[in-house]
C-alpha cells in the first residue's frame, strides 16, 4: 500500500536527482568553485609575470638609452675598471670554515667565482707507463 511516507521518499529522491546537475554536474556549483580558485591562481601568476616583464623592459630601456647602466653592469658583474683607475679591495680578517682550505670571507665574497674543477679522465688514470 502506498502511504504518504512512500510518496515523500519518492519525491525527495526525484528532487535530488533533478538538483544533481546544478550541484555536482559538469557546470554545477562545485565546478564553479574549482574554476574560481583556478582563476585566482592564474590572475596571481599573470600579475607576477607582468611585474617581471615591466622590470625587464625597464632594464632593456636603460641598457639601450644610457651608458650608465652598461658601465654599472661592467663594474659590478665583470669587475672592470676604467683606464687609470685603481681598485681597492678591503680584506677582512680571515676566518676559516672547519675542514676547509678556503677562508670563509672569500667564500662569502660576491666577487669570488671558483674555477671549475674537472675530474681526471679515466683514460689518463687507467693508462700504465711504458716500461
Amino acid at each position: 500500500m502506498i502511504t504518504l511516507r512512500h510518496i515523500i521518499y519518492v519525491l525527495t529522491a526525484l528532487l535530488l536527482l533533478m538538483l544533481w546537475p546544478l550541484i555536482g554536474g559538469q557546470g554545477g556549483y562545485l565546478r564553479v568553485l574549482e574554476l574560481t580558485d583556478e582563476l585566482e591562481m592564474i590572475k596571481e601568476d599573470n600579475l607576477a609575470a607582468f611585474e617581471r616583464n615591466q622590470r625587464l623592459a625597464a632594464e632593456v630601456r636603460s641598457l639601450t638609452q644610457g651608458a650608465d647602466a652598461i658601465e654599472e653592469r661592467a663594474r659590478y658583474d665583470l669587475n672592470m675598471v676604467r683606464p687609470g683607475e685603481v681598485l681597492f679591495r678591503i680584506q677582512r680578517p680571515q676566518r676559516v670554515f672547519p675542514n676547509s682550505a678556503i677562508p670563509a670571507d672569500i667564500i662569502n665574497d660576491p666577487l669570488y667565482r671558483p674555477a671549475p674543477v674537472t675530474p681526471p679522465s679515466e683514460a689518463s688514470s687507467n693508462s700504465k707507463p711504458a716500461q
